[in-house]
């Protein structure tokens, strides 16, 4: 029998005391269902409709650490995941920012990776926006920009994203394939997303990109779990897992395995 790791053993012994049924089980005693998507390197369907990715490994990797059984729901749209998540029929969402107004609907693991959101522009172009190191500097820019239709990309884009958008200055993209695809054909001068699914996108469609020389966000992201469905008793198992994965390097050899430096 695999040995588990200290941290879940710990958190094990204080379920035995608060909640004997989960203990006692060793395991969750009901499955959990996660959302899938298209979000190439993280979570995507390979050629043979395989779900795949640096998240998706990386939350059947926690499960399995932490002996809970996961349920893969079928492909929908990150919009439609969102809200069949906040009507309580999707129990886990993946790749998850922390905000105050999701706090009040779900809980959050541990940190299981990180993220990096910037702005890009086509490589050929870069040396035409060299003025622009920062945000602000990019607000003041006759600009446009495309953003991804679902997720939270930091509290100034969110601030700013309204009068973006008002201006005409702001269009929303369904998946990065979309996002490469505008930015290409000149529609928008910049597209924001993460780094990674940014530069994946652009050399999947032969397009060369370059980041601006500043992050919109560097931050840590978690699995989400819905406060209706989930019991914070299993956020726990979860969290102990996340963190045993990470001490044997397993998360982070995962994340390599896509490319990742």
């Amino acid at each position: 029998m695999r040995r588990r790791c200290k941290e879940l053993g710990l958190v094990l012994a204080a379920l035995a005391l608060a909640w004997p049924a989960v203990a006692q089980a060793q395991s969750c005693s009901r499955s959990i269902s996660m959302a899938t998507g298209r979000w190439e390197p993280y979570a995507y369907y390979d050629a043979a409709m395989h779900f795949t990715g640096i998240d998706a490994d990386m939350v059947r990797a926690i499960f399995k650490e932490a002996d809970c059984q996961l349920i893969e729901l079928d492909y929908k749209p990150a919009t439609r995941n969102m809200t069949l998540f906040e009507q309580g029929d999707i129990d886990l969402m993946s790749g998850a920012s922390r905000t105050p107004e999701r706090l009040k609907l779900a809980h959050f693991s541990q940190p299981y990776r990180d993220e990096t959101i910037g702005l890009f522009a086509l490589a050929r172009q870069a040396e035409r926006f060299r003025a622009i190191r920062s945000f602000p500097d990019f607000l003041a820019a006759p600009v446009s920009l495309v953003a991804p239709r679902a997720g939270w990309y930091g509290p100034v884009f969110e601030r700013e994203a309204a009068a973006l958008r008002g201006a005409g200055r702001l269009s929303r993209f369904g998946d990065f394939a979309q996002g490469i695809h505008m930015l290409a054909a000149g529609r928008v001068s910049f597209m924001l997303g993460d780094a990674a699914a940014a530069e994946h996108a652009a050399v999947r469609a032969g397009v060369q990109v370059q980041p601006l020389p500043f992050w919109v966000v560097q931050a840590p992201v978690h699995l989400m779990f819905n406060r209706a469905t989930v019991p914070q008793a299993y956020v726990e198992r979860i969290d102990a897992a996340i963190v045993c994965l990470q001490r044997r390097g397993v998360l982070e050899r995962i994340r390599r395995s896509y490319g990742g430096q």
